[in-house]
């Protein structure tokens, strides 16, 4: 490990006194520094400490419904796992025991759920969950991962939680996935519940009549859809505010 590590730190150093002759990302990087920063995360990631975690040993397939985030195929992710950031991690949100699953082998290979509390985020699929500790929060919620769905000078939050429900229809068993969502805005510093459209417009009162308008222009209903109601409301008051 010490040996590779070395190798892509000379790599780095060199790679500046080439880099005009590669092309630049948006970043800054040329494609060999690309390369190497790939090379150095893949290297860490097959050697870290995230595949260390408990078995996960998924769900059976009788049961209806999808206990994961989105859907139960893996997706192409990263994640900061005490305080370390790890790229391109194979991996899936178990929605019902509030885990991040991992594996390096999508086929077959062992399924890894993680500690949660030592996972500060993650992102995949376009989406970014952050852990929720009371310690460290200090509030009212639920320690748990949360979806940031608003970010800005208020944020918004949604967190789901799913349930394998049971019941017997005749000699058979039933089982089947439920999920309730339940949404969240930081403003301020303080944590408030949205539950209805009266709620959403108190909490953002100081630009209501603009929200408003927002949400009629768009065709939202909360009732119908709350959260991209609640996306639409708090990115009208982040702009109104800048």
């Amino acid at each position: 490990m010490l040996t590779r590590l070395l190798l892509v730190g000379l790599l780095l150093q060199t790679s500046s006194l080439y880099a005009q002759e590669f092309s630049v990302d948006s970043n800054g990087l040329s494609s060999a520094e690309k390369h190497l920063q790939d090379f150095y995360y893949s290297q860490r990631r097959s050697e870290s400490s995230i595949y260390s975690g408990t078995m996960h040993y998924g769900y059976s397939s009788t049961i209806e419904g999808i206990p994961y985030f989105q859907s139960n195929d893996w997706q192409n992710g990263s994640l900061v796992y005490e305080n370390v950031l790890y790229k391109n991690v194979l991996m899936r949100y178990d929605e019902v025991k509030g885990k991040l699953i991992v594996t390096e082998n999508p086929n077959g290979g062992i399924s890894i759920s993680l500690f949660s509390p030592r996972v500060s985020e993650f992102s995949f699929a376009g989406s970014r969950f952050v852990y929720f500790n009371k310690k460290n929060e200090k509030s009212s919620l639920a320690e748990g991962f949360y979806r940031q769905i608003v970010a800005g000078k208020i944020t918004a939050y949604a967190r789901t939680v799913k349930e394998i429900i049971e019941k017997i229809e005749g000699n058979t068993l039933l089982r089947k996935i439920e999920a309730k969502t339940k949404y969240y805005i930081l403003k301020n510093g303080e944590y408030y519940s949205v539950t209805n459209k009266k709620n959403l417009l108190n909490i953002l009162k100081e630009h209501k009549k603009e929200v408003q308008q927002q949400l009629s222009a768009n065709g939202f209903r909360y009732r119908l859809d709350p959260e991209n109601s609640i996306i639409s409301a708090v990115q009208k008051y982040n702009e109104t505010e800048d």
